[in-house]
């Protein structure tokens, strides 16, 4: 029964392993031909198992890596399997442009702020000995740093909270994007 051509009946419904497995056996007992039809049984009905990429390497141990090319829905694909289709491309939406319009002008206020509270002793000094005749309210030094260092520090905390306002939009705005791309990656809309 060596001599005899065995045939991969179509009705049959062999596991890739199994297709595997019996193209091994047929490629260690000699019988290439047998070995080349089930290795090609496998890479055309199962082209993108690891086991298909195991049988082109036995096809080309057996010298059958003739290269085929099968028609399908009037697109032509190798190997006889159709291509997976891709995901639909989602391009990225910034659905929060308000609110970090917001966080930018709370950080420009802020930081308007930190250049005035460092800008105040500087003024209130130079003023004060060229304007003399003005009634400028007397504070002595230390209050005059106080109030630049609360200005400055007032400023800092504003800068702060923009930039953690700016940090929560787009981390909400990166959360919307995930679950658009799972949607379209599982089909739904």
């Amino acid at each position: 029964m060596r001599g005899a051509r065995t045939m991969v009946q179509p009705t049959q419904h062999f596991t890739p392993p199994q297709l595997l497995e019996a193209g091994h056996r047929a490629e260690v007992e000699g019988r290439l031909d047998l070995a080349a039809q089930f290795y090609r049984h496998l890479t055309e009905h199962f082209a993108f198992t690891p086991e298909a990429a195991e049988a082109r390497n036995g096809l080309g141990r057996v010298g059958a890596t003739q290269s085929q090319v099968w028609h399908l829905n009037g697109a032509a694909y190798a190997n006889g399997a159709p291509r997976p289709q891709r995901p639909r491309a989602i391009a990225p939406r910034d659905h929060y442009r308000t609110g970090r319009a917001l966080a930018f002008l709370a950080r420009l206020f802020g930081w308007l702020t930190v250049v005035c509270g460092l800008a105040a002793p500087a003024l209130y000094f130079g003023l004060a000995q060229f304007m003399q005749d003005i009634s400028l309210p007397r504070l002595g030094p230390p209050q005059i740093l106080a109030a630049a260092a609360a200005l400055v520090g007032a400023g800092l905390f504003v800068v702060f909270a923009g930039q953690m306002a700016r940090a929560v939009f787009d981390q909400a705005n990166a959360i919307r994007d995930l679950v658009a791309l799972e949607r379209a990656k599982f089909g739904g809309d």
